[in-house]
């Protein structure tokens, strides 16, 4: 039953993210654009409906992710790469739920915005390091994968998601960095909803007399 929950938690998380992204924009005033400035700025202390990105886009989908990842780590174990690529999923979620209580000073649009608060300072390490678990996420899975009979059609889509999210973010960086991280982070959701409905299809219990689909 767990890996059922699991397996759905990146799709709410993927509707929780959008959710926030959606009508935290809307909330801003007309000077806040969605493809040029930082998602982050919709969290700021000074930013309108701040809670739409903090405890929904945030709060919420960080801890559906980290669900997500022990459903990961419980269906890979004991192989300890697919354990560590599920930390790095837990990372990332952990991060994002972070994000909403780490939070800016003032959005780009403020007049003299300056964040240099130690919340400020926080957000921008812990951004940087769910980044970084965002990307080594896929890369340690990928192997995992490959080395799992059950998951092994699942690793050469895992392994090409790094460059399609850095094509898509290349791409929509035309019209500014908002676009560029939207675009980049959407890829990465779709990427794991499709091991979660993985994960949801592989709490199946085994029928050993018939061969299992990979």
């Amino acid at each position: 039953m767990f890996a059922r929950v699991a397996g759905v938690a990146p799709f709410v998380a993927c509707v929780t993210l959008l959710i926030g992204w959606t009508f935290g924009d809307l909330a801003q005033p007309a000077a806040y654009s969605s493809t040029r400035d930082d998602t982050s700025d919709l969290g700021a202390l000074t930013a309108d409906s701040a809670w739409l990105f903090n405890q929904v886009s945030d709060n919420l989908t960080g801890l559906l992710i980290v669900v997500f990842a022990i459903g990961l780590w419980r269906a890979l174990s004991p192989d300890v790469v697919g354990r560590l690529g599920a930390t790095a999923v837990a990372v990332t979620g952990f991060g994002a739920f972070l994000d909403g209580l780490f939070r800016l000073d003032c959005r780009g649009i403020d007049a003299n915005c300056v964040n240099d608060s130690w919340h400020a300072h926080a957000h921008k390490i812990e951004s940087g390091v769910t980044a970084g678990a965002f990307i080594v996420a896929p890369l340690i899975l990928a192997f995992a994968f490959r080395r799992n009979e059950r998951w092994r059609g699942a690793w050469l889509p895992t392994l090409l998601i790094i460059p399609v999210s850095f094509a898509i973010q290349a791409l929509f960086s035309i019209w500014g960095d908002g676009a560029a991280v939207r675009a980049g982070t959407l890829v990465g959701f779709a990427w794991m909803a499709y091991v979660g409905a993985l994960l949801w299809r592989r709490a199946e219990p085994v029928d050993e007399r018939r061969p299992q689909p990979v």
